[in-house]
């Protein structure tokens, strides 16, 4: 560094309000910024273990579009539950908190057989709690814990929803061998 030179410093505010986030590691796995550090296996390891193709990672509706159109893309992707994000929020632009519900066959088909829905009606008016979220870092032994009180899961990668894990899902990846 020459007479002329500039040094810049920052000072962090020692890890406390918004930096404190970066130095919890329970919080970075959950939000899935956590690469897969170990032998055992991770949330990302199932979801890549689904087979993709022509099913795009992340199925979802809209609170606006109707009680059938769930149906049919229910049906079209052969999945039994999605999460409803915000109008206008779009994959892959989706972030956490833009998810608002979420489309339960079984609650569909309860509310279509005793006539408390019908297929014109928007989601919003039928749509379930949000489905619980789970970082791609964290171990199966997380997601076995949040699938023994749900269906399925939203991965999240970098704070974004990637994808749902669903029960069958991790029993077909257990069932090949994934710890």
């Amino acid at each position: 560094l020459d007479e002329n030179g500039v040094v810049v410093v920052l000072l962090p505010d020692s890890g406390r309000g918004y930096l404190s986030k970066i130095f919890n590691d329970e919080w970075m796995a959950d939000y899935g910024f956590l690469e897969d550090e170990g032998p055992s296996a991770r949330v990302a390891d199932v979801l890549n273990d689904k087979v993709h193709g022509a099913i795009p990672s992340l199925v979802h509706m809209h609170p606006d579009e109707t009680v059938g159109q769930a149906i049919e893309v229910l049906r079209e992707y052969g999945v039994s539950q999605m999460p409803i994000v915000k109008p206008g929020a779009g994959h892959p632009d989706v972030m956490a908190a833009e998810v608002v519900g979420s489309v339960v066959e079984r609650e569909l088909l309860d509310a279509l057989f005793t006539q408390r829905a019908s297929l014109e009606d928007p989601l919003e008016k039928h749509m379930s709690a949000p489905l619980p979220q789970v970082g791609s870092g964290e171990p199966v032994g997380d997601l076995m814990s949040v699938l023994g009180q749900a269906d399925a899961a939203i991965v999240l990668v970098e704070g974004k929803p990637t994808g749902v894990i669903s029960r069958q899902d991790l029993l077909a990846f257990l069932a090949k061998g994934g710890k």
